[in-house]
């Protein structure tokens, strides 16, 4: 068999537990622009990353664990312009961050959507 030929990313999906709180957050706070999402019978919102990718969240009623470090845990890295001007967004809304570079010599905030849902920014 010969290996699929993966071209690029699309999107990727996090749970929520409350899309208006989590679309305060992704709207409100990272500035994401929503996109038409089609009805699949649960609530949900999609987002435009960019160059043709996208966030899709999806509410549950039922939200997986996650760890309790701030920098090792599932989650999506979103590129931003200014990094130190990010953390004095957050901060001014109150958002906890944690900072990370660790084995990389990006350095990288990381910030949790109100589901604990991880955020890289980079």
């Amino acid at each position: 068999m010969m290996p699929i030929k993966i071209e690029g990313f699309h999107h990727a999906g996090l749970l929520v537990s409350d899309i208006e709180r989590a679309a305060a957050f992704y709207e409100g706070v990272l500035g994401l622009r929503s996109l038409p999402r089609p009805e699949f019978g649960f609530p949900g919102r999609w987002y435009d990353l960019g160059h043709g990718q996208q966030l899709h969240l999806m509410q549950t009623d039922e939200m997986p664990g996650q760890t309790n470090k701030p920098t090792f845990d599932r989650h999506i890295a979103l590129q931003v312009r200014d990094l130190e001007q990010t953390a004095q967004q957050l901060a001014e809304a109150g958002i906890e961050c944690a900072r990370g570079s660790g084995r990389s010599a990006t350095p990288q905030i990381f910030v949790r959507d109100p589901d604990g849902n991880m955020i890289e920014l980079r």
